[in-house]
C-alpha cells in the first residue's frame, strides 16, 4: 500500500484488524492465519501526523487469488509486480548455541502459487566474508545459519534474495533482506582508564564535585546490556566515607566535611561498574581512583623553642648570630608553610635583622649595626612568625594564634684602643708666638674604663714641624715661631694627626 500518497508524514500507522500488521513502507503482513470464506475481506489502515494533527484512512479489500498454474513455455508472459515479496527483517541471537544448521527465516514469492520457483541468495555471510555463515534452501526459501555469530563483529547482514523459474526467469525484483544479530550480554563494561587521579582542597564542603570516572561497554547501545551503574566498593584508609559516586553519571563528589590533609593526604577508592542497570546478574569490572587532598594554609607555624640565647662580639657588623626553626603541619615547600619572621620588640635602633632561609625555612638572625658592650651587655629580642600565604580555616574552627619566642643576645667585650674625645680638636694660635708656648691639650681615654692612664701620644713623622705633643700629658707646644706666610701655614691652618697608644 502506498502510504505516502495518502499522507506524506505518518508518525503512526495502525490497522483496524488485528490479523494484519502494517509496516512503515506500506507492506501488509498477516499476524495469524486468515480465511477468506466469502472470497473478500476488508480492513482500514489509520495514518496519523501527530505534529500537524492530521488523520487519514485507507480502506483495503483482500480478494482470494485464482488457482495455481504451472508455467510450461517460454512464451508465457509473467507480469512483474512491484511489491515486497519477503518477510520482515530476521533476528538471530548472538552466540546462538544451535543445533546447527538453524533456520532463522523463510522467504517466499507470491508467484510460487502459480509457478515453480527456485530461491537463491548472495552477499555477506553467504558468498562474501564471512562466507558460509548462511544459506538458503533452493526449493523452500528457508534461510539457515551454520554457526554462531559475534554481534560486536557483525551487528547485521544484508543479503540479496532471488526468486527464479526453472528456465532462469525472474518474476520478482531481488529482495534485500536484513538479518539482525540480537545482542547477548557477553561483554563486561570496562573503565576507560587504568587509574583515575583527582585532587580536591582540604576542608572542601560536601557536594563539591571532584571529577568523573567513565566506562564503556561493547554490547549494543541503548539497551540494558549497556546501561551502566557505578559504585564505590571500598575506601583506603577505611575511615568514615569521604566521597560519593553517582551511580548513573560516574561523578565523584565530597561527602565528608572533614578532609584534613595533615591526617590523610590521599584516598584510594576501589570502584565498580556493572551493566544491566546494576542488577546483581549484570557483568562488572572494578577500577581504581586516587584522590589527592590539596593543602590549604590551616595551620600556623610555631617555634620549636620559646627561648633562645646567643653571643656576639661587640662592633661586629653583618654577621649571623642565630638560626631559629619552626614547625608547620602544612605541606612543605608551599606558601602555606613558608615562614616569615619579624622582630616585634627590642630592636628600636634596628641593630638586628631576621630573614628566612628558603632552603631550610629557618629564621636567620643577623647583626647589621655594631653593638657596644659598654652601652648594653645584652639585648633581648621578641620574634614572631607567620606564613607567606593567608590562613584559610576550616569551618567552625578556632582562630589561629601567632607564635613568638624571645632571644637573648649577649654582647662580648673586646679590647678596644683609646679614643680621642673629641675626635677632631681645633686650636687657634697667634702668629709669632714664642717657641715653647703651650697652645692646648689633646688627650684620649680607654672606652672601657673612661680614664687616660697608661696612654702615650705621638705625632707621626712627616707632618707639620711647628709643634709637638708631650708623650705622657698630651700637652701641645710650639717648637718654632709660627708664620702664616711661610710653607704649610700659607693657608692659615695646619692639619696634624695625633696617635694615642695604650701602653698596657
Amino acid at each position: 500500500v502506498d502510504l505516502k500518497e495518502c499522507l506524506q508524514t505518518a508518525e503512526s500507522v495502525s490497522s483496524s484488524d488485528g490479523n494484519f500488521r502494517i509496516l512503515e513502507d506500506g507492506s501488509v503482513y498477516t499476524t495469524s492465519a486468515v480465511s477468506l470464506s466469502t472470497e473478500k475481506k476488508t480492513f482500514t489502515i489509520l495514518l496519523k501526523d501527530i505534529q500537524e494533527d492530521v488523520q487519514k484512512k485507507i480502506h483495503v479489500s483482500l480478494v482470494e487469488e485464482g488457482t495455481k498454474k504451472t508455467r510450461h513455455a517460454r512464451d508465457t508472459v509473467l507480469k512483474r509486480i512491484k511489491r515486497r515479496w519477503g518477510p520482515i527483517p530476521s533476528v538471530m541471537i548472538e552466540n546462538e548455541m544451535g543445533p546447527f544448521p538453524l533456520q532463522i527465516q523463510q522467504v517466499q514469492s507470491d508467484t510460487a502459487q502459480n509457478y515453480t520457483i527456485y530461491y537463491s541468495a548472495s552477499g555477506p555471510g553467504i558468498d562474501q566474508d564471512p562466507k558460509g555463515l548462511f544459506y538458503i534452501e533452493r526449493e523452500t526459501g528457508n534461510i539457515f545459519a551454520t554457526r554462531a555469530v559475534d554481534r560486536e563483529q557483525y551487528p547485521s547482514f544484508q543479503i540479496i534474495c532471488f526468486a527464479t523459474t526453472p528456465d532462469g526467469y525472474s518474476p520478482e525484483v531481488p529482495l534485500v533482506h536484513t538479518i539482525r544479530i540480537e545482542d547477548d550480554n557477553d561483554n563486561a563494561p570496562y573503565f576507560t582508564q587504568d587509574l583515575f587521579e583527582f585532587s580536591v582542597p582540604e576542608n572542601s564542603k560536601p557536594g563539591v564535585i571532584i571529577g568523573k570516572v567513565t566506562a564503556e561497554d561493547r554490547d549494543e547501545p541503548y539497551t540494558l546490556h549497556t546501561t551502566l551503574k557505578y559504585r564505590i566498593v571500598s575506601q583506603t584508609p577505611p575511615i568514615n566515607p569521604a566521597f560519593s559516586l553517582h551511580g548513573d553519571t560516574g561523578v565523584i563528589a565530597v561527602l565528608s566535611p572533614q578532609l584534613d590533609r595533615e591526617l590523610v593526604s590521599a584516598y584510594t577508592l576501589l570502584i565498580e561498574v556493572r551493566d544491566m542497570a546494576g542488577q546483581p546478574y549484570g557483568l562488572c569490572t572494578t577500577g581504581t581512583a586516587v584522590i589527592h587532598i590539596e593543602d590549604r594554609n590551616d595551620n600556623a607555624p610555631s617555634f620549636k623553642q620559646i627561648q633562645y640565647e646567643t653571643r656576639v662580639e661587640e662592633n661586629r657588623v653583618n654577621v649571623e648570630v642565630l638560626r631559629i626553626s619552626v614547625i608547620d603541619l602544612d605541606e612543605p615547600g608551599l606558601p602555606g608553610s613558608g615562614a616569615v619572621y619579624e622582630i616585634i620588640k627590642g630592636n628600636d635602633d634596628r641593630s638586628f635583622e631576621i630573614t628566612t632561609d628558603r632552603n631550610t625555612n629557618e629564621g636567620v638572625l643577623c647583626v647589621v649595626k655594631g653593638l657596644d658592650y659598654e652601652s648594653a651587655k645584652q639585648r633581648i629580642l621578641v620574634i614572631a612568625v607567620n606564613n607567606e600565604a593567608p590562613y584559610i580555616l576550616a569551618p567552625h574552627s578556632q582562630q589561629l594564634s601567632q607564635s613568638t619566642c624571645s632571644v637573648t643576645v649577649h654582647v662580648l667585650d673586646m679590647d678596644e684602643g683609646p679614643v680621642f674625645k673629641p675626635c677632631l680638636l681645633r686650636i687657634e694660635v697667634k702668629e709669632c708666638e714664642d717657641v715653647g708656648t703651650s697652645i692646648g691639650r689633646y688627650i684620649a681615654e680607654d672606652p672601657e674604663t673612661g680614664n687616660s692612664e697608661g696612654i702615650c701620644y705621638r705625632i707621626p713623622p712627616g707632618q707639620c714641624n711647628w709643634i709637638n705633643i708631650d708623650e705622657k700629658s698630651g700637652e701641645v707646644r710650639t717648637i718654632k715661631v709660627l708664620d702664616r706666610d711661610v710653607g704649610e701655614m700659607r693657608r692659615g691652618q695646619c692639619n696634624i694627626t695625633v696617635l694615642a697608644i695604650d701602653r698596657s
